[in-house]
């Protein structure tokens, strides 16, 4: 019986350190956004800035390649991030999912067919991701509109 009570105890245990090495991950997935949103949102800001007829104009048509050559490339590199992040999720909350199992209540489980039934919930890497598209998008029409010939 003591026994028993002991891996009960150990069982929830190991749950409470898998849910906060889950945090953990939220944690380091919020600042690694904040970085490429941050990144991101200056170098628009000066590409905009530095196209035809803007104040940064003067940077000249290579400069202005390379800034936007490798904005690209970082939003790509995001991209790639929050689908690396997304699996990570998955493979985390299915192993809180079995582990679930041995407990009295089910939250997570629960939570998270309820989420399925809802048509309005969307998963938040799949909307990052395409935030990145966006961007990404954007730095490519800033570079392609300030390679078109000046009329």
């Amino acid at each position: 019986m003591a026994e028993e009570s002991l891996i009960e105890s150990q069982k929830i245990e190991q749950y409470k350190a898998y849910m906060q090495d889950l945090s953990n991950i939220g944690t380091r997935h919020e600042t690694a956004r904040g970085f490429y949103l941050s990144v991101l949102s200056a170098l628009l800001a000066f590409v905009a800035l530095a196209g035809t007829g803007g104040p940064l104009s003067n940077i000249g048509p290579r400069l202005f390649v390379v800034i936007s050559v490798g904005a690209i490339a970082i939003c790509g590199l995001w991209f790639l991030h929050t689908l690396s992040f997304s699996a990570l999720y998955r493979a985390k909350i299915g192993r809180l999912h079995a582990m679930e199992e041995g407990l009295p209540f089910q939250n997570f489980t629960a939570e998270f067919d309820a989420l399925k039934q809802d048509w309005r919930y969307i998963r938040l890497t799949t909307v990052e991701c395409l935030v990145a598209i966006i961007f990404m998008i954007l730095f490519m029409v800033a570079l392609f509109l300030n390679s078109c010939p000046k009329s």
